[in-house]
């Protein structure tokens, strides 16, 4: 019989002094069962974790110490099933917890025992009373969240005559603070500071550098107008800590400014992930300007960019939990994930925009979160849900008008025609219609209004955009993606489908109907291409930007 095989075993050799000796000294309460159900061996402790009476102990039958174990169990019929299922199928280990009605909390741990043919010949459970570990663990999970609490603001945060959302979470269960943080506060009449941030590490160390970094911006933005110049200092306090050690940081400031035509919000990027402007046009426009990490180098470099926000615009700021999450493939979020979801939602509130990229990237990354994440959105409400000098007067007062900072609309506010600084990223998805071909001209022209390259508006890059443009729509009736990039020397216009046929440059006579679009492009184009993608084909052509 197995029982006795099993009986044998332990009475091999010195395993009677062994089990005696593991018995006696171990915490655990130890119990060997054999396939028929006689308990072969235990020690005193499991008696004493469980509370089991004697008179049962005796009988040496798994039966009757099961049922009155499952009574002591705060969900007698589940913990009974859960132990038979283990039982019916003894080929993994096991490793859970039992929750006491007496509010106590059980480690269960078992493992199958084999003998050296692979025979099966019972089972092994090893139970520890975990209920002062799990209290320990409850407290200091209750001090991280409140001290992750006191790095957040207190409330959602506002700015009035303006929608704002804060999405936050946590990819650590366990007792951790974070490093993401972000704050929005107001500065003077309608000078209001935003800034999000990640600092390196988790835990104390890494709550005592975001408070830091938090408290710092604020201070720092109290006698410095420009976001470089805050986020200087705040390198400069992050190097001047030394207990600090090796810890570095990223972080986005933002000044905010109301207007009569929505909003001004200038810049400064400090090793952070930029922001992206979500246009009720229909389009995307990435905005900032790429900086240095801050805490590791006495001179940094931070450049600084102003965007005007129109009615029904918004802006989109996200630490790189977002950008940066990995799906199966290793895309990351950031490639074209995260563009589809704004372009999915350019015409909702901030409080669906918000959301709407909590659930993307939550949907894109099949794997366990490995980063925190956090998310702020600002957006200019329509016109249709508050009028202009309602917005005003809500922000700023009877006396809003004398406020207002009087910028030129499409002029930068330094004062000089000066470019902003690569790379610049924006994207338009239109209907795979003809139609289209005009409404991506558009997006063009505002596109390099808005990065002051106003200069390159002109026949060319409208037509060689209105042939790529005619090539998807002549092969797909599917929605298609319109990308202009800038890298420093070239302005980009790619036009991505679904369409797997690869254009051909085609050498056509004077007579012919068709096929002379590519040969446009390819005319007249510093330079262009043809490139397969997973979903279809990207046709795009650059020129070169006067210097």
């Amino acid at each position: 019989m197995l029982t006795d095989d099993l009986r044998n075993t332990l009475a091999h050799a010195d395993a009677p002094g062994i089990w005696a000796a593991l018995a006696a000294a171990t915490s655990d309460g130890l119990l060997v069962v054999a396939p028929d159900g006689v308990i072969v061996a235990m020690n005193e402790r499991f008696g004493q974790v469980w509370g089991l009476p004697q008179d049962v102990l005796r009988t040496r039958d798994d039966e009757q110490a099961l049922a009155a174990a499952g009574e002591l169990t705060a969900d007698p019929e589940g913990f009974i099933t859960r132990v038979r299922e283990i039982y019916a199928n003894p080929t993994q280990r096991t490793h859970d917890e039992v929750q006491l009605r007496d509010g106590r909390v059980l480690d269960r741990y078992g493992t199958p025992l084999h003998d050296a043919g692979g025979d099966y010949l019972g089972w092994a459970w090893h139970f520890r009373d975990v209920t002062a570990q799990k209290a320990t663990e409850a407290d200091l999970r209750r001090l991280a969240e409140t001290l992750q609490a006191s790095l957040l603001p207190p409330r959602p945060p506002t700015i009035p005559g303006l929608e704002v959302a804060a999405r936050y979470r946590s990819a650590h269960e366990a007792v951790a603070v974070s490093g993401d943080f972000y704050d929005v506060f107001r500065l003077r009449t309608n000078d209001w500071g935003l800034v999000l941030g990640d600092v390196c590490g988790k835990g104390v160390h890494a709550a005592r550098l975001t408070a830091l970094a938090r408290y710092t911006v604020r201070a720092a933005a109290g006698h410095h107008q420009d976001p470089p110049n805050v986020l200087a200092e705040l390198n400069d306090t992050l190097l001047s800590d030394p207990d600090l050690g090796e810890r570095f940081a990223s972080a986005i400031y933002a000044v905010l400014q109301h207007d009569v035509c929505g909003a001004w919000l200038t810049l400064g990027v400090a090793g952070h992930p930029l922001p992206i402007v979500v246009r009720r046009a229909g389009y995307i426009d990435t905005r900032g300007q790429p900086g240095s990490l801050l805490g590791l180098f006495e001179e940094i470099s931070v450049g600084e960019d102003r965007v005007g926000l129109g009615p029904g615009d918004a802006i989109v700021f996200c630490t790189d939990g977002v950008t940066e999450a990995r799906n199966d493939k290793g895309e990351e979020f950031a490639d074209d994930a995260l563009a589809e979801v704004l372009l999915a939602n350019t015409q909702v509130d901030a409080e669906t925009l918000a959301d709407a990229v909590l659930r993307g990237v939550t949907a894109f990354s099949d794997r366990p979160a490995t980063d925190d994440i956090a998310v702020v959105v600002v957006r200019v409400p329509p016109e249709s849900a508050m009028a202009p000098e309602t917005r005003l007067e809500t922000a700023l007062g009877a006396d809003a008008q004398s406020q207002l900072p009087g910028y030129p609309v499409g002029q930068p506010h330094w004062g000089v025609a000066r470019r902003p600084a690569p790379p610049r990223e924006a994207r338009l998805k239109l209907a795979g219609e003809p139609a289209s071909a005009s409404a991506a001209r558009r997006f063009v022209r505002g596109v390099l209004r808005s990065w002051r390259m106003s200069e390159l508006i002109d026949a060319d890059i409208e037509l060689l955009t209105s042939e790529v443009v005619g090539n998807a729509v002549r092969h797909t009736d599917a929605p298609f993606t319109v990308i202009m990039r800038y890298d420093g020397e070239h302005v980009r216009v790619e036009v991505s489908d679904n369409a797997p046929e690869l254009p051909r440059l085609l050498h056509v006579g004077p007579d012919a109907t068709g096929g002379r679009g590519i040969r446009i492009v390819h005319d007249i184009a510093g330079a262009w291409g043809v490139e397969a993608t997973e979903h279809g084909k990207r046709v795009w052509f650059q020129l070169p930007v006067p210097q």
